[in-house]
This record gives C-alpha cells, structure tokens and sequence, in this order.
C-alpha cells in the first residue's frame, strides 16, 4: 500500500462513522487507515471492531488501543506502526 492514513482518537467513537464514510468515498483506495486510540472510554474500540470484523472492505482498516498517554504518545505510536510507504 501506498499511504497510511492515521487517526489519533481519544472519546471521538461519534465522529469515526463520518470519516469512515469519506474514506469510503474516496476514489484513490491504495491506503490502510490506522486508528490509534488513547485510552478511550467510549465507544471506539467496539466501532471500529465492528468495522473490521465486516466481510468486505474497501481498504484495510488497523486498530491500536493504548493506555492513556496524551495524543503526542499516541502520534509516535502511529508513526512507528504506519506501513505505507
């Protein structure tokens, strides 16, 4: 793949359904889209499982979750893990 795009989330479960919409939109689909959530309390981890876990997908989809850190531990998770190019 090509590009990684790269989500830092913390508590945003209810914004992830609309940038998963756009993602699928795209038209250029040579891309993972790699979620690295902080610590969330929320719904995130059950959303994007529930994603993941779907048959057909238009691109591949990661999912990171660690332990509360502040975005910028988050961030340098993100960059360590993206695999595109």
């Amino acid at each position: 793949m090509t590009v990684t795009i790269f989500t830092p989330s913390f508590n945003r479960a209810r914004l992830l359904p609309k940038l998963y919409d756009s993602l699928c939109q795209q038209s250029f689909k040579d891309f993972e889209w790699l979620v690295v959530d902080d610590g969330s309390s929320d719904e995130t981890e059950a959303y994007l499982g529930s994603l993941i876990k779907q048959d057909v997908l238009q691109f591949p989809i990661r999912y990171i979750h660690k332990s509360n850190g502040g975005k910028h531990t988050a961030i340098n998770l993100g960059v360590k893990e993206a695999r595109g190019e």
